[in-house]
Order: C-alpha cells, then structure tokens, then sequence
C-alpha cells in the first residue's frame, strides 16, 4: 500500500504524515480515522461521488479503478486505514 501510494502520486494533492506528504489539494488522509474500507476504496475509484466539503469535485483522477488491480486497490486502502488509525 505505501509503494502504491507514492508510485501513484496521492502524495502531491493528500497529505499523509505517514508518507511525509502535506498536499492540500485533496482531503488530508490522516483524518480518515474511523472510515470504513468501502467509504476510503469508493473514494478512490469513483472521487466525484462524495466530495469532501471545501474541496472541488473532477480534479481526481477517476480511473484508479482501471490503473489499479483489486489487490492493489485492497493494499492501499488498507495502507490508509492504518496509517490513519495509528494517529488516533
């Protein structure tokens, strides 16, 4: 999930102290403590569908469906939800 979070450039709209990124393009992802996978994986293959407020909506990219294999998809949301639980 970390590999595919830097080789897939979240890190230059997200911020994630994990990954030393502070990008305020998109919603910072430390705060998805308490989210749960569907909501973070949803997130990623379809961003336009719920957009966080304060946010404008198509400046994701919305193919990360097709980019990425459902085991990717798996680890980087999974790389998500712990790197955000661990800031708790």
């Amino acid at each position: 999930g970390e590999a595919l979070f830097q080789e897939a450039g979240c890190g230059g709209c997200h911020a994630l102290a994990a990954a030393g990124t502070s990008a305020e393009v998109g919603p910072d992802l430390d705060s998805l403590a308490g989210a749960d996978e569907e909501f973070v994986r949803r997130s990623i293959v379809d961003p336009n569908e719920e957009i966080a407020e304060g946010y404008q909506p198509n400046v994701m990219p919305d193919d990360y469906e097709t980019r990425l294999s459902d085991e990717e998809l798996d680890a980087l949301v999974a790389y998500l939800l712990e790197e955000a639980e661990g800031r708790r």
